[in-house]
Protein backbone atom coordinates (compact mmCIF):
# COMPACT_ATOMS: atom_id res chain seq x y z
CA UNK A 1 0.00 0.00 0.00
CA UNK A 2 1.42 3.37 -1.08
CA UNK A 3 0.33 7.00 -1.03
CA UNK A 4 -0.98 6.62 -4.57
CA UNK A 5 -3.53 4.10 -3.30
CA UNK A 6 -4.87 6.33 -0.54
CA UNK A 7 -4.39 9.99 -1.47
CA UNK A 8 -7.21 9.95 -4.09
CA UNK A 9 -9.56 8.51 -1.46
CA UNK A 10 -8.83 10.86 1.43
CA UNK A 11 -7.10 14.08 0.37
CA UNK A 12 -9.36 16.45 -1.55
CA UNK A 13 -9.92 20.18 -1.60
CA UNK A 14 -7.81 22.72 0.22
CA UNK A 15 -5.20 21.47 2.65
CA UNK A 16 -1.72 21.80 4.03
CA UNK A 17 1.32 19.57 4.34
CA UNK A 18 3.60 20.29 7.28
CA UNK A 19 7.35 19.73 7.05
CA UNK A 20 7.53 18.20 3.58
CA UNK A 21 11.10 19.47 3.10
CA UNK A 22 12.02 18.00 -0.33
CA UNK A 23 9.97 14.79 -0.22
CA UNK A 24 6.30 15.80 -0.31
CA UNK A 25 3.43 13.36 -0.18
CA UNK A 26 2.71 12.68 -3.87
CA UNK A 27 -0.62 13.43 -5.51
CA UNK A 28 -1.65 16.55 -3.56
CA UNK A 29 -1.29 20.30 -4.12
CA UNK A 30 -1.38 21.71 -0.60
CA UNK A 31 -0.11 24.90 0.94
CA UNK A 32 3.30 23.83 2.20
CA UNK A 33 4.30 25.08 5.63
CA UNK A 34 7.47 24.50 7.61
CA UNK A 35 9.40 25.86 10.55
CA UNK A 36 12.33 26.46 8.22
CA UNK A 37 12.73 28.15 4.86
CA UNK A 38 15.97 26.19 4.53
CA UNK A 39 17.11 22.99 6.22
CA UNK A 40 20.53 21.32 5.96
CA UNK A 41 21.54 24.06 3.52
CA UNK A 42 18.71 23.19 1.17
CA UNK A 43 15.56 25.11 0.40
CA UNK A 44 12.36 23.54 1.71
CA UNK A 45 9.10 23.49 -0.25
CA UNK A 46 7.45 25.74 2.31
CA UNK A 47 5.56 28.79 1.14
CA UNK A 48 4.68 29.93 4.65
CA UNK A 49 6.04 29.58 8.15
CA UNK A 50 4.01 27.02 10.05
CA UNK A 51 4.76 24.93 13.09
CA UNK A 52 2.91 21.67 13.74
CA UNK A 53 1.59 23.34 16.90
CA UNK A 54 0.98 26.78 15.37
CA UNK A 55 -0.43 26.85 11.84
CA UNK A 56 -1.11 30.09 9.90
CA UNK A 57 -4.76 29.27 9.11
CA UNK A 58 -8.08 30.40 10.51
CA UNK A 59 -10.27 27.97 12.39
CA UNK A 60 -12.13 25.40 10.27
CA UNK A 61 -10.38 26.50 7.07
CA UNK A 62 -8.92 23.29 5.64
CA UNK A 63 -10.10 19.99 4.22
CA UNK A 64 -6.96 18.11 5.27
CA UNK A 65 -3.73 18.28 7.24
CA UNK A 66 -1.03 15.94 5.95
CA UNK A 67 2.32 15.06 7.52
CA UNK A 68 4.97 12.42 6.96
CA UNK A 69 7.69 11.75 9.54
CA UNK A 70 6.95 14.97 11.40
CA UNK A 71 5.08 14.11 14.61
CA UNK A 72 8.10 12.35 16.14
CA UNK A 73 9.94 15.69 15.93
CA UNK A 74 7.21 17.41 17.93
CA UNK A 75 7.86 17.57 21.67
CA UNK A 76 4.13 17.95 22.38
CA UNK A 77 2.16 15.66 20.02
CA UNK A 78 -1.21 16.35 21.64
CA UNK A 79 -0.71 20.09 21.20
CA UNK A 80 -0.09 19.43 17.51
CA UNK A 81 -3.24 17.35 17.17
CA UNK A 82 -5.22 20.06 18.97
CA UNK A 83 -3.97 22.57 16.40
CA UNK A 84 -4.80 20.30 13.47
CA UNK A 85 -8.33 19.87 14.80
CA UNK A 86 -8.62 23.66 15.09
CA UNK A 87 -7.79 24.39 11.45
CA UNK A 88 -9.80 21.52 9.96
CA UNK A 89 -13.40 21.78 8.87
CA UNK A 90 -16.04 19.35 10.09
CA UNK A 91 -15.19 16.01 8.47
CA UNK A 92 -11.70 17.24 7.62
CA UNK A 93 -8.94 14.65 7.32
CA UNK A 94 -5.77 14.09 9.34
CA UNK A 95 -3.34 12.04 7.25
CA UNK A 96 -0.16 11.34 9.17
CA UNK A 97 2.76 8.99 8.81
CA UNK A 98 5.11 8.41 11.74
CA UNK A 99 8.20 6.17 11.85
CA UNK A 100 7.62 2.67 13.19
CA UNK A 101 9.97 2.29 16.16
CA UNK A 102 10.94 -1.25 15.15
CA UNK A 103 11.80 -0.26 11.57
CA UNK A 104 14.06 2.76 12.19
CA UNK A 105 17.11 3.78 14.17
CA UNK A 106 14.74 4.18 17.14
CA UNK A 107 14.35 0.39 17.44
CA UNK A 108 16.44 0.14 20.62
CA UNK A 109 14.74 3.03 22.40
CA UNK A 110 11.84 2.53 24.82
CA UNK A 111 8.35 3.00 23.45
CA UNK A 112 6.83 6.32 24.49
CA UNK A 113 3.63 5.85 26.46
CA UNK A 114 0.47 7.77 25.76
CA UNK A 115 0.39 8.82 29.42
CA UNK A 116 3.76 10.49 28.93
CA UNK A 117 2.47 12.45 25.93
CA UNK A 118 -0.66 13.47 27.85
CA UNK A 119 1.58 14.75 30.66
CA UNK A 120 3.58 16.74 28.10
CA UNK A 121 0.34 18.30 26.86
CA UNK A 122 -0.78 19.38 30.33
CA UNK A 123 2.71 20.69 31.10
CA UNK A 124 2.69 22.70 27.84
CA UNK A 125 6.04 21.20 26.82
CA UNK A 126 7.85 23.00 23.99
CA UNK A 127 10.62 22.20 21.52
CA UNK A 128 13.09 23.35 24.18
CA UNK A 129 12.36 20.28 26.29
CA UNK A 130 15.50 18.31 27.14
CA UNK A 131 13.81 15.29 28.71
CA UNK A 132 14.62 12.92 25.83
CA UNK A 133 18.15 14.04 24.99
CA UNK A 134 19.95 11.06 26.55
CA UNK A 135 17.24 8.65 25.44
CA UNK A 136 17.71 9.83 21.86
CA UNK A 137 21.48 10.31 21.70
CA UNK A 138 22.44 7.11 23.53
CA UNK A 139 19.40 5.04 22.56
CA UNK A 140 19.33 5.18 18.77
CA UNK A 141 21.14 2.64 16.62
CA UNK A 142 24.17 4.69 15.60
CA UNK A 143 25.09 2.37 12.74
CA UNK A 144 21.82 3.46 11.11
CA UNK A 145 21.59 7.00 12.53
CA UNK A 146 25.14 7.97 11.53
CA UNK A 147 26.62 5.29 9.26
CA UNK A 148 29.71 7.41 8.64
CA UNK A 149 30.64 7.27 12.33
CA UNK A 150 32.76 4.24 13.23
CA UNK A 151 32.16 2.21 16.39
CA UNK A 152 35.32 3.68 17.91
CA UNK A 153 34.20 7.23 17.15
CA UNK A 154 30.64 6.77 18.40
CA UNK A 155 31.11 7.47 22.16
CA UNK A 156 32.76 10.84 21.50
CA UNK A 157 30.17 11.72 18.85
CA UNK A 158 27.40 10.90 21.31
CA UNK A 159 29.00 13.00 24.04
CA UNK A 160 29.36 16.03 21.77
CA UNK A 161 25.82 15.74 20.43
CA UNK A 162 24.29 15.39 23.90
CA UNK A 163 26.36 18.34 25.10
CA UNK A 164 25.16 20.50 22.19
CA UNK A 165 21.52 19.63 22.84
CA UNK A 166 21.86 20.30 26.58
CA UNK A 167 23.53 23.63 25.89
CA UNK A 168 20.65 24.60 23.59
CA UNK A 169 17.89 23.66 26.01
CA UNK A 170 19.67 25.31 28.94
CA UNK A 171 19.46 28.56 26.95
CA UNK A 172 15.80 27.97 26.10
CA UNK A 173 16.63 27.15 22.48
CA UNK A 174 14.75 24.58 20.42
CA UNK A 175 16.21 21.22 19.48
CA UNK A 176 15.32 18.88 16.62
CA UNK A 177 15.28 15.22 17.67
CA UNK A 178 12.92 12.28 17.66
CA UNK A 179 11.29 13.19 20.97
CA UNK A 180 8.92 10.21 20.95
CA UNK A 181 8.68 6.71 19.50
CA UNK A 182 5.59 5.07 18.03
CA UNK A 183 4.12 1.70 17.20
CA UNK A 184 0.67 1.04 15.70
CA UNK A 185 -1.08 0.39 19.03
CA UNK A 186 0.27 3.56 20.63
CA UNK A 187 -0.65 5.64 17.61
CA UNK A 188 -4.23 4.37 17.84
CA UNK A 189 -4.24 5.01 21.58
CA UNK A 190 -2.93 8.52 21.03
CA UNK A 191 -6.16 9.36 19.22
CA UNK A 192 -8.46 7.24 21.37
CA UNK A 193 -7.23 8.73 24.64
CA UNK A 194 -7.35 12.25 23.24
CA UNK A 195 -11.02 11.69 22.40
CA UNK A 196 -11.75 10.05 25.75
CA UNK A 197 -10.14 12.85 27.76
CA UNK A 198 -11.54 15.64 25.54
CA UNK A 199 -8.10 17.04 24.80
CA UNK A 200 -9.51 18.77 21.70
CA UNK A 201 -12.92 20.34 21.01
CA UNK A 202 -14.06 17.62 18.60
CA UNK A 203 -13.76 13.88 18.01
CA UNK A 204 -11.24 12.23 15.72
CA UNK A 205 -12.64 9.10 14.10
CA UNK A 206 -9.81 6.76 13.12
CA UNK A 207 -10.53 5.55 9.59
CA UNK A 208 -7.49 3.35 9.05
CA UNK A 209 -4.09 2.48 10.50
CA UNK A 210 -1.56 0.81 8.19
CA UNK A 211 1.87 -0.34 9.34
CA UNK A 212 4.92 -0.93 7.15
CA UNK A 213 3.80 2.09 5.14
CA UNK A 214 4.46 2.95 2.39
CA UNK A 215 5.34 -0.40 0.87
CA UNK A 216 8.14 1.08 -1.24
CA UNK A 217 9.83 2.31 1.98
CA UNK A 218 8.08 0.35 4.75
CA UNK A 219 9.43 2.11 7.81
CA UNK A 220 6.29 3.99 8.83
CA UNK A 221 2.77 3.80 10.20
CA UNK A 222 -0.08 5.67 8.53
CA UNK A 223 -3.09 6.87 10.49
CA UNK A 224 -5.99 8.52 8.72
CA UNK A 225 -8.56 10.23 10.89
CA UNK A 226 -11.72 12.24 10.29
CA UNK A 227 -12.42 15.26 12.51
CA UNK A 228 -16.04 15.48 13.65
CA UNK A 229 -16.91 18.85 15.15
CA UNK A 230 -19.95 19.62 17.30
CA UNK A 231 -22.78 21.60 15.76
CA UNK A 232 -21.98 24.64 17.90
CA UNK A 233 -18.47 24.81 16.45
CA UNK A 234 -19.76 24.43 12.90
CA UNK A 235 -22.28 27.25 13.38
CA UNK A 236 -19.73 29.53 15.03
CA UNK A 237 -17.35 29.33 12.08
CA UNK A 238 -19.93 29.80 9.30
CA UNK A 239 -19.22 33.52 9.01
CA UNK A 240 -15.70 33.47 10.43
CA UNK A 241 -12.64 34.27 8.29
CA UNK A 242 -11.26 31.40 6.24
CA UNK A 243 -7.92 30.49 4.75
CA UNK A 244 -4.57 31.98 5.74
CA UNK A 245 -4.42 34.46 8.58
CA UNK A 246 -3.64 38.02 7.53
CA UNK A 247 -0.37 37.93 9.45
CA UNK A 248 0.86 34.67 7.93
CA UNK A 249 4.63 34.79 7.40
CA UNK A 250 5.48 34.10 3.78
CA UNK A 251 8.92 32.81 2.89
CA UNK A 252 10.60 34.74 0.09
Amino acid sequence: MNHSDLVPKYLHGHGTEIGAFKTPIPGIKPIYVDRFAEYANERTLAEYYGDACDLPFHESSLDYVATSHVLEHVANPYRALWEWVRVLRHKGIIYMVVPHRQATFDRQRPLTTVEHMIADFHANVTQCDGTHIDDFVYGVDWQTFSPGTSAGETPEAQRKLAEAYRHATSHNSEINIHFHTFEPATLRSLVDEGNKRALWPARIETLTVIENFPSDNPNGILLVGKVLKPLSARVRTLLAPKGLKSGAKKFN
